[in-house]
């Protein structure tokens, strides 16, 4: 029902859209006759013409917005679905687990925007974002008040579904070998908020880099991974 809604909503905004560019292409060509004429030109303007020229192309921009909304509802429904479902008071966990909100980079320049679950056999990793902008730089604060929701935070159904979702992860606690806070900035960042970074070197031999958003402690967040999962914390760098 949400996403059908969701895409009722869209095709409606969609129809708006095509008529508001549509209109202001018209205004624009108007002006532009406008200020031909007041330079000399008399050349008598065009109405069947920029008519459907305007016509036209709001619509190609209000269908490819509208195919672009589509794909993300599409995208976001699976998401949306597990966070509507209702868990009874009898199937939530006593002790509310904690996490952070962190910006993970891969292949140098891409990031992807976790929420990480710290539970005691391991690491449970949500995608919230896809690749994001300086645009926006509090774009992760309603990813913050989730982890600061109580309830949620006892919801360990739901918080096991959403890992499980494309891009997520879960890190046993076997696989984490050591836990480490670094308390400088990331280059790149921009004007995102962020505090530091979180290393985990994985038994693999492979490591995992997490830039902590916003206000959070990163030797905050590393002592309670370490706490939760009995993994070791070398000397910071």
């Amino acid at each position: 029902m949400r996403f059908s809604s969701n895409v009722s909503a869209s095709a409606k905004y969609a129809i708006k859209l095509a008529l508001y560019l549509s209109l202001s292409m018209l205004a624009l060509s108007l002006v532009r006759w406008g200020i031909g004429r007041a330079f000399g030109d008399r050349y008598p303007f065009n109405w069947m013409f920029a008519v459907k020229f305007s016509v036209t192309m709001g619509a190609f921009w209000a269908v490819v917005l509208a195919l672009w909304s589509f794909l993300s509802l599409a995208r976001a429904q699976p998401t949306l679905d597990i966070l509507d479902e209702e868990t009874p008071e009898s199937d939530l966990e006593k002790k509310a687990l904690s996490g952070f909100v962190a910006m993970e980079y891969y292949w140098l320049i891409l990031n992807r925007t976790y929420v990480v679950f710290i539970a005691p056999e391991g690491l449970y990793g949500w995608r919230a974002q896809g690749p994001r902008t300086n645009s926006d730089p509090s774009y992760f604060e309603p990813f913050q008040e989730m982890i600061e929701d109580n309830e949620f935070m006892r919801n360990r159904r739901v918080i096991e579904k959403l890992s499980r979702l494309a891009g997520g992860f879960f890190l046993d606690r076997s696989a984490i070998v050591s836990v480490e806070a670094v308390d400088r900035r990331k280059w790149g960042m921009g004007g995102i908020p962020h505090t530091g970074r979180i290393h985990l070197r994985l038994s693999t031999g492979q490591s995992r880099e997490f830039v902590t958003l916003g206000s959070v402690n990163p030797e905050s967040v590393r002592d309670r991974i370490a706490a939760a999962l009995g993994v070791g914390v070398p000397t910071s760098v």
